[in-house]
């Protein structure tokens, strides 16, 4: 025995001497692959979807809502024929979901709703494709605008939010166009020429029987496509060169461009200060401490004057209440517009103005009686102590709409498209509040059930 040698004098950095084969081993151990099995346990997608998952309170919304303004539009039926529509409940809640996890590509959706269990489950073996996700969102601002009043509506009707005061709060999010995209006029009218004689050059070519019809149809549209863009880039550009004087038109610096991409965006001083296309969201946020939005409104303007007005008046219209206060920041403070708005009967709170003119002084005398009210306001103790509220609420409902409704670039081009994905997220915000405060109400009511003293009524 303690000649021979065993495994265990096989020490470490001893080689193990391998036998030369010219071919597998018969007896090999190898692990292969078995497709063939059956998977256990076999579950349906509802199995795998958890009973309190949240995508089943967003799906149990979004059934509960009216959307018979698309579900009109669906021509197919038995009689006819024709393939069946996509049930746009599923659509929107794809929608309302994804962006509720930050996610604001439509490809990516479209990814998950093949592989992802939860967007799955909402498309319950539906197939639902890129270009469809990306057609439902572009076109559907008028239906996202009418979701957003009937989420408001449940809010208010049990009573789960407060509009008597409001903040309103603008933010520039980026466009989805390039800094090096915008023109002067007269580059435009150049582009243009060139764009339309490439249209002509691509026609000329469509009886070449060497190219498809799809490549064609293709080279046809693209030509067309950046036409109609050009065109209204300078549309836009000559509208901007209108305000302007020959002299400030002659400054090739300085003179407005559009860009040949998104010709409604303007290049606006960002957060980190630098300058790129965007436009400049607008929300209006309950200060009750839920956060909900109440209002939307996109511009294309860097500034905020003349925002507060329509913006009350958006409001009023969508849930029949005059918020009886509204907090902004400096960047609101135009003299005519606060005063046209304490007119109507909404108090203004913004920040104290560093910069105060003297009591005596011509411009304290000649104030209208609203703006007198509007400054001895905003200068004393409570008024003071009321503003400080609008940063902890205008500003957070921003922030959330950046870091968790993917509100970051806008993926959708034109003043209506950013209005649609502004609004869109506006729905996914108070969608959450609403199942969140739905739910705080239900335990506060469940705890109360449980400490209430018995009576004898109960013993009957």
């Amino acid at each position: 025995m303690s000649g021979a040698t065993t495994l265990f004098d096989v020490g470490p950095g001893i080689p193990i001497e391998r036998v030369a084969r010219t071919e597998l081993a018969p007896n090999a151990l190898v692990r292969r692959p078995m497709r063939d099995q059956f998977e256990i346990p076999v579950m349906t997608l509802d199995e795998r979807i958890a009973t309190d998952h949240p995508v089943r309170a967003i799906v149990a919304l979004v059934d509960g809502l009216d959307l018979r303004a698309i579900e009109l539009e669906i021509d197919s039926n038995t009689v006819q024929g024709g393939r069946p529509a996509i049930d746009p409940r599923i659509l929107l809640s794809l929608w309302v979901w994804g962006t509720s996890r930050g996610e604001s590509m439509a490809s990516e959706i479209a990814r998950r709703a093949q592989s992802d269990d939860v967007y799955r489950w909402i498309c319950g073996n539906v197939p639902v494709g890129e270009r469809k996700l990306a057609d439902f969102r572009a076109s559907r601002g008028a239906v996202f605008a009418s979701v957003l009043t009937q989420v408001i509506g449940a809010l208010m009707s049990e009573k789960l939010i407060e509009l008597h005061r409001l903040a309103q709060d603008g933010m520039r999010v980026r466009a989805w166009s390039g800094a090096d995209s915008f023109r002067r006029a007269q580059t435009l009218e150049g582009l243009l020429e060139e764009a339309r004689t490439h249209v002509n050059a691509v026609l000329a070519e469509s009886n070449d029987p060497k190219r498809s019809l799809v490549a064609k149809a293709a080279a046809e549209r693209g030509a067309k496509d950046r036409v109609a863009r050009i065109e209204r880039a300078l549309a836009r550009a000559k509208t901007l060169s209108e305000a302007k004087s020959e002299e400030e038109l002659a400054d090739k610096k300085n003179a407005p461009r559009a860009s040949t991409t998104d010709a409604e965006a303007t290049r606006m001083k960002m957060g980190d200060g630098g300058f790129r296309p965007a436009y400049n969201v607008q929300f209006a946020t309950c200060a009750d401490g839920t956060g909900a939005i109440v209002g939307v409104s996109v511009t294309n303007r860097g500034n905020d004057f003349g925002e507060i007005e329509p913006m009350l008046a958006q409001v009023e219209e969508r849930t029949d209440v005059r918020p009886a206060e509204m907090l902004v920041d400096g960047g609101y403070l135009k003299q005519e517009d606060i005063e046209s708005v304490e007119k109507k009967g909404t108090a203004v709170y913004a920040p104290d103005p560093k910069k105060k003119a003297a009591p005596a002084s011509a411009t304290v005398r000649d104030r209208s009686a609203e703006l007198t009210t509007f400054y001895g306001r905003i200068e004393s103790p409570e008024g003071k102590a009321i503003y400080a509220h609008r940063g902890q609420v205008a500003e957070l409902a921003n922030a959330h709409a950046r870091s968790r409704f993917g509100l970051s670039v806008l993926l959708v081009r034109g003043l209506q498209g950013a209005l649609t994905i502004a609004t869109l997220v506006a729905v996914t915000n108070n969608a959450t509040i609403l199942i969140r405060e739905r739910a705080r109400r239900d335990t506060r009511l469940a705890i109360s059930e449980e400490t209430r003293e018995p009576t004898p009524a109960d013993g009957a």
